[in-house]
């Protein structure tokens, strides 16, 4: 399926996260250089002979003193000035669904502008707008993480748990990233990246909790308010969690532009 001109050297910005992680691996098993790039790295000169530069640097939960700007918008920007003095061929780019640079939501409005960003720099983006992820049992990832019980058998959900979200598997993220970058003739443009199943929340509480569980749902109103007094619960996350998390209508799917087959829960999460 990848054109002719092989790729030879991929830049991931944002490398150490959840998904970075799990590129690094996937890409392993290619003939291809990997400059894996963390913060106080040179961008420039990570950027400047790259055929491809994966930029995955973002959070929903920014840690002080970062912003949700700097995190989701001004890396991105930094990102784009270095692909001017560079000879990449493409650009790829993690988004979520729901971007609009209308939204009263900061997380949602950088990203858009981010979007934004990466169309008019010059060099051809791929943009995935990619639902909530999660990783198997052994490394569940931050989102999924905060749904496990764990010793406890109480899971505390933000809102009333049947908001619906198409979870994606960080191995399929992964692979569909992986097949994008090792294709020099991969498509620009901006794609829908979710699972092949949606689940209301508490539905997926269970699923990842075999064992007995209780729910507690907060209020949307308390979940609100608590993002707007607590640090660790920002209001924009409360938002992004209490919407629906669903491909959008009209966007092209990213694994199967890609050729990916993608694992449902029960393959990664099977119940013992």
């Amino acid at each position: 399926m990848f054109g002719s001109r092989r790729v030879k050297t991929v830049t991931i910005v944002g490398a150490s996260g959840q998904v970075g992680i799990a590129l690094r691996g996937r890409l392993a098993r290619e003939r291809l250089t990997v400059r894996p790039l963390g913060r106080g790295d040179d961008l420039e000169v990570a950027v400047k002979d790259a055929d491809t530069v994966v930029h995955l640097a973002g959070a929903l939960r920014p840690r002080h003193p970062s912003t949700y700007q700097e995190a989701n918008r001004d890396t991105v920007a930094a990102t784009c000035a270095a692909l001017a003095g560079s000879a990449a061929r493409r650009v790829l780019f993690l988004s979520f669904p729901g971007a609009d640079a209308g939204s009263a939501n900061p997380y949602l409005r950088y990203k858009a502008e981010a979007e934004q960003l990466l169309r008019d720099c010059g060099v051809p983006a791929v943009i995935f707008r990619c639902a909530h992820i999660y990783g198997p049992p052994e490394r569940p990832g931050p989102t999924a993480s905060a749904l496990v019980a764990g010793r406890r058998s109480v899971v505390w959900v933000l809102g009333p748990g049947t908001q619906r979200y198409a979870w994606v598997a960080l191995e399929d993220v992964a692979e569909v990233l992986a097949r994008a970058v090792l294709d020099p003739d991969a498509p620009a443009g901006t794609f829908s990246l979710a699972g092949p199943h949606a689940y209301q929340l508490d539905e997926f509480v269970r699923h990842i909790n075999p064992g007995p569980v209780r729910i507690r749902p907060l209020p949307g109103w308390a979940a609100r308010l608590a993002g707007h007094l607590k640090p660790s619960l920002p209001w924009p996350m409360v938002d992004v969690m209490l919407r629906d998390c669903l491909p959008e209508p009209g966007t092209e799917d990213g694994a199967t532009l890609f050729g990916v087959t993608q694992h449902p829960i029960v393959q990664v999460w099977p119940h013992p």
